[in-house]
């Protein structure tokens, strides 16, 4: 980055004759360490090829003669460049025409030694070391850091890179890009006087560069290890099994999980799978790699992304059973319920939905349908709301649509602002969004109803989805009360959620910034935690959400009782929820949210599968495992088997 005053403007400007020059020096770039001061990454020096451009090329970009041009030959053979590669490096003005510009960072040492050894061979071209991101605990955390490249034109003509210049390198993802003003540092300079063939003939002052800052972070990095692994692990071994109301093997084609302290907000742990190795955009990014990281997915597939998505804060999912906590407390709120009421739990409900064991369960406090994740509860729950809300719209009035006014309290619709780029925000529907939608596919609904086969059940659908597309009908809301049909959300919206729960109705940002540190320890900025919002409820409202979510896990009929099987919850108790999220044909998602101790929470853990069955099938036996991580406890290979369909 340009610094402010006479050291920031090129050097062009900055001559004050023919016989004075300017050379910037970049700054080292700031480091990223834990929470306890373990390095993720820092600067190492790496080999690199740069070359005297007065000697290569003249004013117009041309090989100067023919030795330049057969050079220039040489070195695109052995770095495996083109020459018009070569002269746009020699040529950027990011550096001095007195300096070698670099044409190839982070060379083997044998392509240096032939250089070296050769030098009659490569006359004006040097090997040279210069600093490039190391990461000391290798690809770890990939999706958390980031990576570090060449800024490239749409960005230099954005209002946050106006003082930067081409060839710049910046953060292009996670924190390298969230704290790129912190780490990146100011550039120094020397001035030098030159005689007519610019050889230097005396420094006239300097101005060292000012390192970056060190970035602390709030991530454990040994929870993150092992964070990863399980999640991988399970992800693997899940794949060895069937869902059992299809009778399909589990796809199981990629998942996440985020660990969350809800009394501040702090990450101490994220991991997205598949992942990326950081290293690999050291120097040049191969063709092989970059298509490991950005498939050509097949169009339209929202349930399958490339390793370069960090599903935590990017993949927005139907949430399943997770998010029955959010119509239990609209109940709760309008007064459609009490702690105290009881509904009942039949086997279907309504025009043929049916609860997801087929059974009844006969009556039913909000808790218990928590623990047991009865459907049929929620389904009623949802529609007289939506009748309420009929009959006032009937009667001329307006309405507030509660349950996804109470969805957006909680943090669902707009992302949560952590500080990293790329999260999405979810959606929470309503009938204005249902309008809005409808105004934005109408015109497809009508076209497709026109080339349907008459008479056809896809003929019916496109001709009502595009004279009446735009109606909230009694099934949408009653889908959305269990975590399915248009709503979606991400991992983190989901542990937000649950540390509001858990800590009894306060909001935090959820953030993994915990300090920036200037390089030489003198100036100190702490990253401080932010609450959001707090939402207001009588304490026996938080108190019937968290029962049913600690009788999930540790009641005698709980959904998720089964994978924390030898857990030491008299000592640890734990609280969680269970989800399984239809995804049209494809296996469903699997979702487990957890929090620890029940009683004073410390943990929220969100485990998600992408088509991986039934929440309590895959989720929940890996997000066991965090918490036994999290608590040093043995840690059980997964075991593969056939798995259950428990919501």
């Amino acid at each position: 980055m340009v610094p402010a005053g006479p050291a920031g403007e090129r050097y062009e400007d900055l001559a004050e004759s023919n016989q004075t020059r300017i050379v910037l020096e970049e700054p080292p770039r700031g480091r990223i360490l834990d929470r306890n001061g373990e390095e993720l990454v820092k600067n190492r020096v790496a080999l690199t090829i740069s070359a005297d451009r007065n000697r290569l090329i003249n004013a117009i970009g041309d090989p100067r003669d023919d030795v330049a041009e057969a050079v220039l030959r040489r070195l695109g053979a052995l770095l495996d460049m083109s020459q018009k590669d070569i002269i746009t490096a020699l040529t950027s003005i990011k550096y001095s025409p007195i300096r070698p510009a670099p044409i190839k960072i982070d060379v083997a040492p044998e392509t240096a030694l032939a250089v070296s050894e050769h030098a009659e061979l490569f006359p004006g071209v040097v090997v040279e070391r210069l600093p490039v991101r190391l990461y000391p605990q290798g690809d770890l955390a990939g999706h958390v850091l980031g990576y570090v490249r060449e800024i490239n034109e749409d960005e230099l003509e954005t209002d946050r890179f106006t003082s930067y210049r081409p060839g710049d390198v910046i953060g292009k993802s996670g924190l390298e890009l969230s704290y790129e003003e912190a780490l990146q540092g100011m550039e120094g300079w020397r001035k030098l006087e030159v005689n007519a063939r610019g050889t230097v003939l005396r420094p006239l002052g300097d101005q060292p560069p000012i390192p970056g800052a060190d970035l602390i972070t709030t991530l454990d990095s040994d929870l993150q290890r092992k964070v990863e692994q399980i999640l991988q692990d399970g992800i693997i071994a899940s794949r060895n099994e069937i869902h059992r109301s299809s009778g399909r093997p589990l796809p199981s084609v990629g998942g996440a999980a985020v660990v969350l302290d809800p009394r501040n907000g702090e990450i101490l742990a994220m991991a997205s799978y598949p992942t990326f190795d950081p290293r690999e955009f050291v120097g040049s990014l191969s063709q092989e790699y970059s298509r490991y990281l950005f498939p050509d997915l097949e169009a339209g597939d929202a349930n399958t992304y490339g390793p370069a998505i960090n599903r935590v804060i990017s993949s927005a999912q139907p949430p399943g059973s997770t998010w029955k906590i959010i119509t239990g407390f609209s109940a709760l709120r309008t007064g459609q319920i009490t702690t105290q009421s009881t509904l009942p739990c039949p086997a279907s409900w309504g025009w043929g939905k049916r609860n997801w064991n087929a059974r009844n369960e006969g009556r039913m406090d909000l808790a218990v349908a928590l623990m047991r994740s009865c459907d049929t509860f929620f389904y009623e729950l949802a529609y007289n709301r939506w009748l309420t809300e009929e009959r006032e719209l009937d009667a001329g009035n307006d309405v507030e649509e509660t349950y996804a006014a109470v969805a957006r309290e909680f943090g669902f619709d707009d992302p949560t602002g952590i500080d990293l780029p790329a999260e999405r925000g979810g959606l929470v529907p309503d009938r204005a969004w249902k309008q809005w939608y409808w105004d934005q596919t109408k015109d497809h609904s009508c076209a497709e109803a026109e080339r349907a086969t008459p008479g056809s059940y896809y003929r019916k659908l496109m001709s009502e989805l595009c004279n009446e597309g735009f109606v909230w009908r009694g099934g949408d809301p009653v889908n959305a009360s269990i975590g399915q049909g248009d709503i979606q959300a991400t991992p983190l919206q989901l542990a937000s959620a649950y540390a509001t729960v858990a800590n009894g109705g306060t909001v935090w940002w959820p953030h993994l910034g915990k300090t920036i540190r200037s390089a030489d320890g003198e100036r100190v900025e702490q990253v401080a935690p932010k609450v959001v919002r707090t939402i207001e409820a009588p304490p026996e409202h938080w108190t019937e959400l968290q029962q049913g979510l600690v009788d999930v896990v540790m009641g005698v009929r709980g959904t998720a009782k089964s994978p924390f099987a030898g857990f030491p919850l008299d000592t640890i108790p734990v609280a969680g929820k269970t989800g399984t999220a239809e995804a049209g044909s494809k296996v469903p998602y699997s979702w487990f949210v957890a929090y620890a101790p029940a009683d004073a929470p410390e943990y929220v853990v969100v485990a998600m599968v992408e088509q991986g069955g039934g929440g309590a099938q895959t989720s929940a036996p890996i997000a066991r495992r965090i918490l036994d991580a999290i608590y040093d406890l043995p840690i059980e290979p997964f075991a593969a088997g056939p798995g259950n369909i428990l919501d």
